[in-house]
């Protein structure tokens, strides 16, 4: 909205699996797992912005590591940090923690958290599903 370029970053992690099993120097397997997340994120990009993707001036970077910090030291520079929330609960959030708290306790600039649409229930989609294919007599 503000016309000002769009630097969209993705955080990525190995599990704890493939970290243990690929060797430290096998650079190919986190090559791999970097471009993946970068096609995901890609896509990911293109359908939120839709016709405005070509019109608007982004760039994505990938980043493997917490999500939290690499947000934060890749946003050092920026005038506005916006950053998309949902909400863990539980055992999740305890092991995981929260990317958006942890971005507005340390950014250096102003955040915006955009909460996450709230999601549809599940019957709902089954009967808006039904009614788009009509009658079945």
């Amino acid at each position: 909205m503000t016309g000002l370029p769009l630097r969209v970053v993705h955080a990525w992690q190995a599990t704890p699996l493939a970290a243990a099993v690929a060797h430290p120097n096998d650079g190919a397997y986190f090559e791999a797992e970097a471009a993946d997340a970068r096609a995901r994120a890609t896509q990911w990009v293109l359908e939120t912005l839709g016709d405005a993707a070509t019109e608007v001036h982004w760039t994505l970077d990938i980043a493997e590591g917490s999500a939290g910090p690499v947000v934060v030291a890749l946003s050092q520079d920026a005038p506005l940090l916006v950053l998309g929330t949902k909400v863990h609960t539980g055992i999740r959030r305890a092991v995981q923690g929260s990317v958006s708290h942890y971005c507005l306790s340390h950014a250096a600039g102003p955040v915006v958290a955009v909460p996450a649409p709230p999601a549809e229930p599940a019957d709902k989609r089954v009967t808006a599903d039904l009614a788009t294919v009509g009658p079945l007599f």
